[in-house]
């Protein structure tokens, strides 16, 4: 039978001594050890030097920051024996019995807990309990609780009274990296320090102080590598430290850095600006292909390419590399890069990455998602450069207004004096076609009159008017005012056929007529008052040039044998329309759309334009004239209500909304429905 293995006697050599991973070796043992956070050490060190020390304290900030740390230093130099005189800046002496009982782990007056592990009500009760000992051989009694936002609401709840109120030995020191979990009750009896991510510089520095005290070699590259794939936290980079050292082994390189940690080297990166440059899909979908072969994580690359970007974008909008973090040679590739590339088309790709970004974590399929953003990088158009279309802008102002004049451009360009011509150069002007729109000087003659005597007009026809359209020296800027066509102020009576000329419509109605709704009354096109589809509207002018309206708005003054003026009775219309709407609404709303148009046989014909109106209003016709003669103050003539020449086939339905609904009730069989199931009612 085989001897059992005999302890070591007690004149053996001592065993191996136990390895500690370097983040619990070179933890920080005063507040001058701590890296990257010296707001929070200076504040706690005046605070102790000044004997202005809270009973309760709590730090937040990411993990690995020396949150911990830094409370277990608080603890130990509050408890220090040794007089402040004789510390330097309040630190710790580690000298004395109760640093060292500390530092050993045999202190019964410094008491961690951890607060994801004890988050009980009954845990708080029990730490009540032990608040009420005062401390042993020391002046404060040290409660540290880490992960404090894991304690449940009945444990916070517990302990609002003691932390209000506690006993004057005692000391809570709180730790989170989730403040906001944490109650406001409590957040308000503390005072609050938050620590910060360390940068990078300040990692680097403190991993070559430990490779110089380990005897390890290694670049500059691998520990910048190191410090970014930390993301701020001390501890995560020690971490990491002695992995790279175990992987890699001494002395450590960049390269064999990169395979071991699964980092992705930043050639890809760059290459991968590059054929998005140059719009090589094919090349973009090799790199996806080559990334998923060497195992790299998708999301992480697409971080890393968002990461890179930024470095480009920085380098060319302020010039200088001071603001990316990375070696001097990094720096230096990325300045030198910046002639390839304009800022607006980096603003492009980083919003192109940043969104891939943000979508590959909810993507079933990393891979699609990467190629996807990769070949929309390479879709994009090259923008035009603004500052320089601004310079150019600039500069060609800036010629103009010296007087210089740009030189043509080869071709037979023209210059700016090439327009000017003399008379006897200038062309002869072409006869004006039917479509082509008049100058505004061009006076419309009216239409042919059956009277006897007409004014003198000229067809567009007639040898008059074709001499003075030929005539190359001729132009139409000015028209004699003796051979123009114009309008006769009193011209004789047109037929009772005749049609209305168009006319512009007024730009606003009159200030006397009231119009439906507030505003003007529909009107379908090619009615009275609108100009024809394709023609241009023309205004009437006297001999002066003076406008005197449109022939349906403001006729001439007619009368017949029974002394009925046509002027008056069209200059009162609009207060006629106003005093019967006033009344009776849809009977206004029809004479407004109706206008006189001329004295015949002792009675105003008034032009309406639907038989659906001339019904309605011959009617209302006693009412009408009621109305009238009390605008007139006088005997109303007779109306004749007559359709307008050419709209005998529009319905009063297509003008006028309120008929519009009648004529739906009447008609339709779910409006009929509508306004008898739920007694529905037109409302004017």
């Amino acid at each position: 039978m085989a001897d059992a293995p005999r302890p070591p006697a007690a004149s053996d050599p001592d065993p191996a001594p136990r390895y500690l991973v370097t983040a619990r070796k070179y933890r920080p043992q005063t507040f001058g050890d701590v890296v990257g956070q010296a707001h929070v050490a200076q504040t706690l060190q005046n605070a102790i030097r000044l004997g202005r020390l809270a009973h309760a304290y709590l730090f937040s900030g990411p993990r690995g920051v020396g949150k911990t740390t830094a409370a277990r230093i608080l603890a130990k130099a509050v408890n220090c024996t040794t007089p402040l005189a004789e510390r330097e800046d309040a630190e710790p002496c580690r000298t004395c019995d109760s640093c060292r009982a500390f530092e050993e782990g045999r202190s019964l007056n410094i008491i961690e807990v951890d607060a994801a592990s004890n988050n009980k009500v009954e845990d708080i009760r029990e730490l009540r309990e032990t608040v009420r000992i005062p401390p042993q051989g020391a002046k404060k009694k040290i409660y540290i609780l880490d992960e404090v936002h894991m304690l449940s609401a009945s444990a916070f709840n517990a302990l609002l009274k003691t932390l209000e109120e506690p006993p004057p030995y005692v000391l809570f020191i709180f730790a989170t990296t989730e403040p906001h979990k944490v109650l406001p009750t409590i957040l308000s009896r503390t005072q609050r320090f938050d620590f910060r991510r360390i940068a990078v510089p300040e990692i680097v520095g403190r991993l070559q102080a430990i490779c110089a005290e380990e005897g390890v070699e290694s670049d500059n590259e691998a520990l910048m590598l190191l410090a970014r794939k930390a993301d701020g936290a001390l501890r995560d980079a020690l971490s990491l430290f002695d992995q790279a050292v175990s992987l890699v082994g001494t002395p450590l390189h960049a390269a064999p850095l990169r395979e071991a940690l699964g980092v992705v080297d930043i050639d890809l990166f760059f290459e991968a600006t590059e054929q998005a440059k140059a719009g090589n899909r094919a090349g973009l979908l090799a790199l996806v292909d080559r990334l998923v072969q060497r195992g790299y994580d998708l999301p992480e690359f697409l971080g890393g390419l968002a990461e890179h970007v930024r470095h480009l974008l920085v380098a060319v909008t302020t010039g200088s590399a001071d603001l990316i973090e990375g070696t001097e040679a990094m720096q230096q590739r990325y300045l030198a890069a910046t002639a390839d590339w304009a800022e607006v088309d980096l603003l492009h790709l980083l919003m192109l990455v940043d969104d891939a970004e943000a979508h590959i974590k909810e993507s079933r399929q990393p891979r699609l998602a990467t190629e996807l953003a990769l070949l929309k990088m390479a879709s994009l158009e090259p923008a035009a450069d603004l500052h320089h279309l601004l310079a150019k802008l600039e500069r060609l102002e800036a010629t103009l207004a010296s007087g210089a004049l740009p030189k043509a451009a080869d071709g037979g360009q023209r210059t700016v004096d090439s327009g000017h011509k003399t008379e006897a150069e200038r062309p002869p002007s072409p006869a004006p076609s039917v479509a082509t729109e008049p100058p505004a000087s061009y006076q419309p003659a009216p239409p042919p009159s059956p009277a006897p005597e007409p004014p003198p007009t000229d067809a567009p026809g007639s040898p008059a008017a074709s001499s003075d359209e030929s005539d190359p020296g001729s132009g139409p800027e000015q028209d004699d005012p003796g051979e123009s066509p114009m309008f006769s102020p009193e011209p004789p009576p047109r037929p009772t056929g005749e049609t209305v000329a168009p006319a512009p419509a007024p730009t606003a109605p009159p200030p006397s007529a009231p119009s439906l709704f507030g505003a003007p009354a529909l009107r379908r096109k090619g009615s009275s008052g609108d100009g024809a589809e394709g023609t241009p509207a023309a205004t009437l002018t006297g001999g002066d040039g003076s406008a005197v309206g449109t022939p349906h708005l403001a006729a001439p003054p007619t009368t017949d044998d029974f002394g009925i003026s046509l002027t008056r009775v069209s200059d009162a219309w609009p207060r006629l329309v106003a005093a019967v709407k006033a009344d009776r609404v849809h009977v206004g709303s029809m004479l407004q759309l109706a206008s006189p148009q001329r004295v015949s046989k002792g009675a105003v014909e008034v032009a309406v334009p639907d038989d659906f109106s001339r019904t309605l209003l011959t009617s209302e016709t006693e009412s009408v004239r009621t109305a009238l003669a009390e605008v007139l103050k006088d005997e109303a003539p007779a109306l004749r209500f007559v359709v307008r020449a050419g709209e005998a086939g529009e319905t009063a339905a297509e003008v006028d909304p309120f008929e519009r609904l009648k004529q739906l009730r009447q008609e339709h069989p779910v409006f009929r429905a509508l306004f008898e199931k739920f007694g529905a009612e037109i409302v004017w």
